[in-house]
């Protein structure tokens, strides 16, 4: 049934192509703001070779500490690296992919192909090969303190830390959870902006023309969320979800082009930016570097 559904709503997607050549190379030429010049942002490729490095790592300090590991597969790099942070929508997209809400929500994630081996361990076997991946409980940690949020605390003895220590270097994990943290904290900035504000007033004002009542970009897509939990795995009603968020989508990509909204973000966003201070962006550097020696361990050319 599970495999049913996913081809009933890959149909139904297929079925909602319908963006031309010229649509895709005007999409193109929109802006596609993302802060901290993309610092946090891999194509789809990169993604994919860093995973697999990662992986290869994981497997090597697995048997070296005597346990058998099989690399897990990559998952949808292509809709992670497609998505922004800001919510825009390419047209192009929108009309094969709506807000890839249905579609994910029948995806099955990639098949760990450990899973049986490891369920089939005794207690005390299956706790030792899952400490060493993941880390012990009462294992080594490191915290990190975040400027805008709470202390992460991240394991620094399993085979996971150790393989990203391995491609990325040793002050990874620290930089890139400070980064995050101010990513998000630009990209609320950003959108609480009032350029980006009055743009999406422009939004709301198109949307209504066209019977869309919305106040807000998010309610779209809660109200396809709520009607995606009520049709559980109901084919019929999961296609009418399907059918209603292409529909809306599509005039979602064609209200942000109307009001100008990823050149409003663009341009709040530089603001945002231009007021931070120094020490906020000082770890930016070091990941720069780093992020591109990993690239280059993965095999990515330059």
């Amino acid at each position: 049934m599970r495999r049913l559904l996913w081809l009933t709503a890959a149909a139904l997607l297929a079925a909602g192509c319908s963006a031309s050549p010229g649509g895709e190379a005007a999409a193109e030429k929109r802006p596609d703001p993302r802060p901290l010049g993309g610092a946090l942002h891999f194509t789809a490729s990169d993604a994919a070779a860093l995973h697999e490095a990662e992986e290869r790592e994981v497997r090597r300090c697995m048997v070296g500490r005597g346990f058998d590991y099989d690399p897990i597969p990559v998952g949808d790099v292509q809709r992670r690296a497609a998505t922004s942070p800001y919510g825009l929508l390419a047209r192009g997209r929108a009309d094969q992919d709506g807000y890839g809400l249905t579609v994910e929500r029948l995806r099955k994630p990639p098949a760990d192909p450990n899973a049986q081996r490891v369920s089939a361990l005794a207690e005390r076997d299956r706790r030792a090969w899952e400490g060493a991946l993941k880390g012990a409980a009462d294992g080594p940690r490191e915290k990190i303190e975040l400027p805008d949020g709470p202390t992460v605390s991240v394991s620094t003895d399993s085979c996971v830390s150790a393989a990203r220590r391995a491609l990325y270097g040793a002050s990874w994990e620290r930089n890139h959870y400070t980064l995050q943290s101010l990513r998000n904290t630009i990209v609320k900035d950003t959108l609480d902006h009032p350029l980006v504000k009055a743009a999406e007033r422009r939004w709301a004002a198109c949307m209504r023309d066209e019977g869309f009542r919305y106040e807000h970009r998010e309610d779209p897509l809660k109200a396809l969320k709520k009607r995606l939990d009520a049709a559980g795995s109901d084919a019929t009603a999961l296609r009418g979800t399907g059918r209603e968020e292409l529909k809306t989508a599509v005039r979602d990509a064609v209200c942000q082009a109307e009001a100008g909204l990823a050149e409003e973000i663009s341009r709040a966003q530089k603001q945002v930016e231009k007021a931070l201070p120094p020490a906020r962006t000082s770890r930016l550097e070091e990941f720069r570097a780093a992020r591109d020696s990993a690239l280059r361990r993965a095999g990515v050319p330059a």
